[in-house]
């Protein structure tokens, strides 16, 4: 992408702004899942069964292949759909 024109420069803004939204509501669709979670968490650690990292960890290492796939589509948009970086090799 050049950077010497201002229809350039209003694509550069839109890409920054759906980065902005993408990034702001990220999470919006696991906090009903989080909050469906709170009161077995409380209960474990109200009888002092496990500490509170042994009940996130499973829930931690689950989402990353999840979040390696949202890296992979987020390069492909920004990077060869916007129009940043047209060489996919590079």
């Amino acid at each position: 992408m050049h950077r010497d024109s201002v229809t350039h420069g209003g694509i550069y803004v839109g890409a920054l702004f759906y980065g902005v939204v993408v990034i702001m509501f990220n999470g919006l669709a696991e906090l009903s899942m989080v909050v469906s979670r709170l009161p077995v968490f409380y209960k474990q650690r109200d009888y002092l069964f496990f500490p509170s990292w042994v009940y996130a960890l499973p829930a931690w290492i689950l989402k990353i292949p999840l979040t390696f796939v949202e890296v992979g589509v987020w390069v492909f948009l920004t990077y060869y759909a916007i129009g940043f970086d047209p060489y996919v090799g590079r």
